[in-house]
């Protein structure tokens, strides 16, 4: 019997990610602002801080991480509350990881046990506000816009994943989420009359608007590194042109989605930068457990190839 999702179960493990009126941390690319607009927007949240899975954590002063839900990333402490779709193991047994780390972080890849070493090419295919969708979906009613459609599901590229050689492994997952329900809130926003040249034509726009000009996502961090054009002379505040290039996006999706963009959840001064380590290596038994015993706050195998983690130095998490 094919294997679904238990929302029930993971709301009860998780209480959080139902719950409103929490602080949240987001990732800086598309698919942490949409969860960030969609939380903000049915559940009150609002987006303290942003975190680009590296060396840099902009929060806001005052504001301590164990107070807050990370948005689109894993982070390996007990007291954290995250939700990320990386894998983030190597493989199901014997490595050094400490399993209570992740005990507060919700990853659909760990909930299936899958892992690089066994599974890696079973790997959840799609993004974080997909699962999130469905997850807070299945306790309110979600509403959404027609043209909704290309925007949601062109986070992390979810939309190529329809066509190309993970279609088998994205069918898999979308069965596992529930889609097959017709309460399931990615099956009312997927199934709907398509036009492929008219999709591919907002695809077209899309990606001429704001991929190639780079202003599909909150632009603080340029591979890795701080970007300090992004900044006030203080770094207290996102500059001028990264605050517009960043409402621009969000009321971009806002006006697709149907889901408001609030400005007074959104908080883009009195800022404080926390500057960590990127680690970047081969995965392997060695490295990985390297990377347990070096305590690293996040970690990401992204490819057969390459493994990324940070750890909490010259700063510590707030």
């Amino acid at each position: 019997m094919l294997e679904t999702i238990n929302y029930e179960e993971i709301v009860k493990k998780y209480p959080w990610l139902v719950k409103k009126d929490l602080d949240c941390i987001i990732s800086p690319d598309a698919d942490g602002m949409l969860c960030g607009l969609f939380m903000s927007h049915y559940l009150n949240w609002r987006i303290v801080g942003y975190y680009d899975n590296g060396k840099n954590l902009i929060l806001k002063k005052g504001i301590h991480a164990k107070d807050c839900v990370f948005l689109d990333t894993e982070i390996y402490r007990p007291e954290i509350r995250s939700i990320g779709h990386h894998i983030s193991l190597f493989r199901k047994d014997k490595t050094d990881v400490d399993a209570d780390n992740y005990k507060n972080c919700l990853n659909p890849n760990n909930l299936r046990g899958r892992t690089f070493k066994e599974d890696f090419s079973l790997k959840y295919p799609i993004g974080t506000i997909h699962i999130l969708l469905c997850i807070v979906g299945n306790k309110y009613p979600i509403k959404h816009l027609e043209k909704s459609f290309f925007v949601i599901l062109q986070a992390d590229g979810a939309i190529n994943r329809f066509l190309d050689r993970y279609s088998e492994n994205l069918r898999e997952w979308l069965l596992y989420l529930g889609i097959d329900e017709k309460n399931n809130i990615l099956n009312k926003i997927i199934k709907k009359d398509t036009n492929l040249i008219d999709i591919n034509k907002e695809y077209v726009q899309y990606v001429q608007k704001f991929v190639k000009t780079r202003k599909d996502k909150i632009p603080f961090s340029e591979r890795g590194n701080l970007n300090p054009s992004s900044l006030n002379g203080s770094r207290t505040k996102f500059s001028e042109s990264c605050i517009a290039t960043t409402v621009e996006y969000l009321e971009f999706l806002s006006k697709n989605t149907g889901w408001d963009y609030k400005k007074e959840r959104w908080i883009f001064d009195n800022l404080v930068i926390h500057e960590f380590t990127k680690k970047i290596v081969r995965p392997g038994i060695r490295t990985f457990n390297k990377a347990v015993a070096e305590n690293f706050l996040s970690l990401a195998i992204t490819a057969s190839d390459s493994m990324e983690y940070t750890i909490e130095a010259p700063d510590k998490l707030p």
